[in-house]
Parts: structure tokens; sequence; C-alpha cells
């Protein structure tokens, strides 16, 4: 998993790659490309749901037995809120995704899509779902990364291979399928581990277990209050 504390960085696609996709992709009735490339950090979307911070402590644990001791590191939930963030809508940040446009029908009614986003937290109804994408909306095909997927290695931009990952995608449209089946599972599950879903409360558990069966005392090794 990529480190939050990562710097931030921004590009823009360079203007012969896009023109290399246009060429191998066509263009959407609204002319603009079917595919694109946008840099992770650079496509910011609004999320409404719950956020959880966690944060890591130390204890040391001590058999009360044999007197053993040992330092082990825990994490616990620092603070909760419900709110409205813009966040990376792909991860990792920091590395070049390949979009695919796709047509409004493809989403359902203006209410059907209104109706998936609702969602109850804490006995409040949230609109997760945001504006309905009128003109359509760039969904991912996969992470450019060595295996495809947001857990890899970021590779190079370069125009002649993304021209020919989208003339594949192109002329086997059920590989594609499952291909951005995939990267979406990835990016599901890589926001888990980021935080950005809710967390489930076994999460929250400290996991502390005695040692071989026997009873042990526990020392914070914090500042905390």
């Amino acid at each position: 998993m990529k480190s939050s504390a990562e710097a931030v960085e921004h590009f823009k696609c360079p203007a012969h790659v896009a023109r290399e996709l246009e060429l191998a992709g066509g263009t959407n009735p609204y002319g603009e490309p079917m595919f694109r490339c946008v840099w992770g950090y650079d496509r910011i979307v609004p999320i409404t749901g719950e956020w959880q911070e966690f944060e890591q402590f130390a204890a040391t644990l001590t058999d009360k037995l044999t007197g053993y001791s040992e330092v082990r590191h825990f994490t616990k939930l620092k603070r909760s809120v419900i709110e409205t963030r813009l966040v990376p809508k792909y991860l990792p940040g920091n590395c070049w995704h390949l979009e695919m446009w796709r047509p409004a029908e493809e989403y359902g009614s203006p209410e059907e899509w209104k109706k998936l986003g609702e969602e109850v937290l804490e006995g409040m109804t949230l609109d997760t779902s945001g504006p309905y994408p009128e003109r359509g909306e760039y969904e991912l095909c996969y992470p450019l990364t060595h295996d495809g997927t947001s857990h890899g290695d970021p590779i190079p931009l370069v125009g002649e291979v993304v021209a020919e990952i989208v003339a594949m995608i192109r002329a086997g449209r059920e590989k594609f399928t499952f291909q951005q089946r995939r990267a979406a599972i990835e990016q599901r599950e890589a926001r888990k581990e980021e935080g950005l879903l809710r967390r489930t409360k076994d999460m929250l558990k400290d996991g502390l277990r005695p040692f071989a069966g026997e009873e042990f005392v526990t020392v914070l090794e914090t500042n905390e209050p």
C-alpha cells in the first residue's frame, strides 16, 4: 500500500499522447475522445460518507507467569465524521490511469441514479451518487501499472503503448470487460485500505491476546491523556 504521506504530484497528459489515443479510439457524440489518460491526483471527485481516521500506538505486554515482556503495535480509531471530501477517484494517486467514455444511458435514469446513491448513516439518508452524468462519464479501464492493478508499480506514459492497449480493447470487448471489472475491484479494495470507506467494528478491536493463555498486564507507551 502506498504511503499516505507521499508527495502529491500533478501532470497533464501530453498532447501527442492524447492525439494518439483519439486516433486509436475515436470520439464520442460530443466530439471528445473515447479514451484518455489522466493523472491520479488530477482526477478529483467528491465522495460523501463516513470517514474514519486511525492511529498507531505501542503497548508493552508482560506475561505475569514468566515475566516475559515484548512491545507490540496496534491500531485504534482516532475519530469518525460524516462529510463530503474531495479525493482522487483512482488509486494510486501518483500514476497514470486509462479511462474510457461511457454514455449516460449506461447509468440508468436520473431517478435510478439517485436511488442507487442513497445511503443511510447514523439515521441520516445521504446522497452519495452526486450529479447525474447527463453527458456520460469517463470510467477506469485500469491503472497504468506493471500488473494493471492499484498495487502495481506505475509505468511511464508512452503514446504507442496506450494506443496499442486501446486497439486491443476495441478488438476484444469481452476481455476489456473482464479487465475493467478487475480494476474496479482493485480500486474498491485499495480504498478500503486507505480508509476511504467505512471500517468494520472488528477493526476497532485491539487484538491483544494472552501469552500462552496466561493473564498479562498492558503498559501503554504513549503520551495520550
